[in-house]
């Protein structure tokens, strides 16, 4: 019977159904946020949000509004 480290386990949080387009990994939401969705939510006033997010294999960012 095998035993399973909990402690090891890492569970990331991905997007369903959205590939990066130069690789085809999945995406990941990152801790980051950058300067340019920083600057739409102040233009914006706070009513677009921009999630950054960043892919797992080639780390390409992507801003999803």
């Amino acid at each position: 019977m095998a035993l399973i480290d909990l402690d090891k386990i890492i569970v990331k949080r991905t997007i369903l159904g959205i590939r990066c387009t130069v690789c085809g990994g999945n995406l990941l939401v990152s801790e980051k946020e950058s300067a340019i969705s920083k600057l739409a939510r102040i233009i914006s006033l706070g009513i677009v949000r921009p999630k950054d997010y960043a892919c797992e294999t080639c780390k390409k960012r992507y801003i999803l509004l």
